[in-house]
């Protein structure tokens, strides 16, 4: 079934806006991974990298591009020129203030204007080998996910404890978890989503949001994200994948890439090593204080994505 141009949707924090870091700080009670301003942390230019693989490799698909930030921030190598990239104040969409992406992924679909189904990318992920419409719909026109490739990873999701003793984030794992038994569908958790862009449905979203009011309506009050976190993106994608309506793909693989405080520049050579047939990349961001970029996730996207995109502005600096 062939698509129209989509539009695509990134959410993206600036974390050197002062009234945001002000904004976050008079909430914060006790500090934790998940309010740690180096989780925000965007000195990599991960979204410049990002923007350059959807110029490579699937610009002919796409119908616009919106750019969800806090308080409106525009990164300072965007072209704000461009009349086909539009920046949306995650505040103002949300009415509200928060820090946890699951409560602005809740709000997307309200953009104004947005096509009817759109393509939700992190601003860390990245296209590695062309992408269409064809990887994304399937021929009865069905949104296709796609399940996270690396066993370890696969593994560590199902055993959060191996996670937590290291600070690295164990209550994502935990928070899923938490979402599935919510949802009420089996007893078996399903696979964890892969780390790469995910295609929505307004009309999806808006019936999922109607099933599940109360949950949503929390989750849209909720400041940080926790092990109690209503995880929007997984919810929706088990809950329309069990009821045949979305279709939950073992096709396409992840590298994942990390940045974190401790063996990060080893990690990520091995894995660059060892990479192999890997449609996207997505770097995660696993530190717990502001530690400097690891020099080896640079010189990869610089290598990879060395071209400006058609949104890059001239006369940027980064």
């Amino acid at each position: 079934m062939q698509k129209k141009k989509i539009d695509i949707v990134y959410t993206w924090v600036d974390h050197k806006n002062k009234a945001w870091q002000k904004e976050k700080d008079q909430y914060i009670k006790k500090k934790n991974f998940s309010n740690n301003t180096a989780r925000f942390d965007s000195s990599l230019n991960e979204l410049k990298y990002s923007l350059r693989s959807l110029d490579l490799y699937f610009s002919e698909y796409i119908h616009n591009i919106y750019l969800v930030t806090n308080h409106g921030s525009v990164p300072n190598f965007i072209d704000q020129s461009r009349a086909d990239l539009i920046v949306i104040n995650a505040n103002e969409l949300l009415k509200g203030v928060s820090f946890c992406s699951c409560t602005f992924e809740s709000v997307l679909h309200k953009i104004p204007n947005l096509t009817e189904d759109f393509l939700y990318f992190n601003d860390d992920m990245l296209l590695t080998a062309p992408l269409s419409l064809k990887d994304l719909f399937d021929t009865n026109g069905n949104p296709i996910w796609y399940q996270e490739s690396d066993k370890l990873l696969r593994f560590i999701s199902r055993n959060s404890y191996l996670i937590s003793p290291f600070n690295l984030d164990g209550q994502v794992s935990k928070a899923r978890k938490n979402t599935f038994q919510q949802l009420g569908l089996a007893k078996k958790m399903p696979p964890p989503i892969g780390h790469s862009p995910r295609i929505f449905n307004k009309t999806y979203v808006k019936k999922f949001i109607l099933l599940y009011s109360k949950e949503i309506s929390r989750l849209r009050k909720i400041l940080f994200r926790s092990e109690d976190t209503f995880c929007f993106v997984d919810a929706y994608c088990y809950y329309f994948s069990h009821h045949k309506m979305l279709n939950f793909m073992k096709k396409k693989k992840t590298l994942i890439l990390v940045q974190s405080d401790y063996f990060s520049r080893i990690i990520n050579k091995v894995r660059i090593f060892l990479a192999i047939n890997f449609s996207f990349v997505c770097v995660a961001d696993l530190r717990n204080r502001n530690a400097k970029t690891c020099p080896e996730l640079s010189m990869y996207l610089e290598k990879n994505y060395p071209n400006p995109s058609q949104w890059e502005s001239t006369n940027s600096e980064t």
